[in-house]
């Protein structure tokens, strides 16, 4: 495999030349091929690392997979979302992400190992990477098995008769078919099938079914791939044409700024009580003329439909929502700031409680954060899963930030259409709990 080696040792002499050296060995002794190393330093986080950047910048210009070789956790940052965000970066780009290091290759059971976490033992984190290795060795199953095997008695991976069915369906559907994840967990749950927890399938499940390795028989844990450990439900042919599909629909080389959406987090479905989420749609067409048209929509769609097919077609246009939600917000809050003025107790109250909440839900993403951290390095979670994990910590930090110091509501309602998004946003967290959205009707909840 095409091998890159990225280091941040923390002097910069004399540990540059021993790194390379080092990566060099572990490629030759691995039957890797060393392509390039990057060199940052130990005194500034990711954002401040102009190799590692560079490095990125290097994968995303290429078509290539890589694996990216690090001494060990410390060296992608100094804490655990620091590693957590580079690892999630990196492997969003198709690379793989190992630590030179044989008793702890998995860069996030590395962190744990080495870096102080509060509430993570590290003798108990090394004895469980120790156990899990071993179990990896000989081909047994850790934590929970994906869909279509089960763990047996000796510890190995079996099949379940009655869920091999479903895991050809999904890849016939992607492989003869070419339906997107969406579609095929729509096709799913049209007919009826239920996930191994009764419930219904949605765009992840599928997407992580379909790129994983274990369905042609091959167990990979902690940079270790064991063949043949298990029986196979999927030809390897299969698996490399599912992948094929997935490699020609992802878009190359097209950047998108996307511009965020105004109600994000705070628009609930009134059918299925399911968020909300913001969906753009580029569209070009052509016209009788011969000259090409091309247009853009943003919606808010039903979360539930859009991931899992279920729910109703339930859309409104973004510019219609925002319009209609911002209507009615205005109204309730200019009659509350009425109602404080003439009450500043009850003001300064309101004040308390919305820093209060900014700060419960910033420990409660961290906390989340945390858990999905472990669970991704139990290998019970995708690093994308993870990744989502840490853009709802980012937004919840954003939201919080400036709790203490609530916007003025006149002022900022008068100055609306010419506020920044983000400020526009804050704004929303501080004074809305919810908006329920009908077909026909939007309910502000304050």
């Amino acid at each position: 495999m095409r091998a890159i080696g990225y280091f941040r040792p923390k002097e910069r002499t004399g540990y540059v030349e021993a790194f390379k050296e080092a990566f060099l060995d572990y490629c030759d002794l691995n039957v890797h091929q060393p392509v390039e190393t990057f060199f940052d330093y130990i005194n500034g986080g990711k954002d401040d690392s102009p190799s590692f950047r560079a490095m990125v910048e290097y994968m995303r210009r290429s078509t290539s997979g890589y694996l990216v070789v690090v001494p060990d956790a410390t060296h992608l940052g100094s804490d655990l979302e620091s590693v957590a965000r580079a690892v999630v970066e990196l492997e969003a780009l198709g690379a793989k992400v190992t630590c030179d290091d044989d008793d702890m290759p998995d860069p996030l059971q590395n962190s744990f190992q080495k870096l102080a976490v509060k509430g993570v033992s590290r003798t108990r984190s090394s004895r469980i990477q120790t156990s899990m290795r071993r179990r990896a060795m000989q081909g047994l199953g850790l934590g929970r098995p994906p869909y279509g095997y089960r763990i047996g008695s000796k510890g190995t991976l079996e099949v379940v008769p009655e869920e091999v069915p479903v895991v050809e369906l999904i890849f016939r559907l992607r492989t003869r078919e070419e339906l997107g994840v969406r579609l095929i967990a729509r096709h799913l749950n049209e007919r009826g099938i239920p996930t191994r927890r009764g419930g219904k399938w949605n765009m992840v499940t599928i997407r992580d079914i379909l790129r994983n390795s274990t369905y042609i028989g091959t167990y990979r844990r902690f940079g270790m791939s064991v063949p043949k450990s298990h029986e196979a439900i999927i030809s390897p042919q299969v698996f490399r044409a599912a992948q094929e599909v997935t490699r020609a629909r992802r878009p190359i080389g097209r950047v998108v700024n996307a511009q965020p959406f105004l109600l994000s987090g705070l628009l609930v479905c009134g059918y299925c009580d399911n968020k909300m989420m913001g969906v753009t749609r580029r569209q070009s067409w052509k016209r009788k003329d011969g000259r090409r048209g091309r247009g853009v929509y943003r919606y808010y769609q039903c979360q539930t439909r859009n991931n899992q097919s279920l729910c109703g077609y339930h859309t409104w246009r973004a510019a219609r929502l925002e319009g209609a939600a911002m209507g009615q917000l205005k109204h309730v809050l200019r009659y509350r700031e009425m109602e404080e003025r003439l009450d500043p107790e009850a003001a300064k109250s309101r004040r308390d409680e919305v820093k209060a909440a900014f700060d419960a839900r910033v420990q409660n993403a961290e906390r989340r954060f945390l858990q999905s951290m472990k669970q991704a390095a139990m290998g019970k979670l995708t690093t994308e899963r993870l990744g989502e994990y840490l853009v709802d910590l980012d937004a919840v930090r954003d939201a919080a930030k400036n709790a203490d110091r609530p916007l003025d509501v006149g002022k900022t309602l008068e100055d609306w259409d010419s506020l920044e998004i983000g400020d526009q946003q804050r704004f929303l967290n501080e004074h809305v709990s919810r908006i329920v959205v009908k077909d026909d009707s939007v309910e502000v909840a304050v």
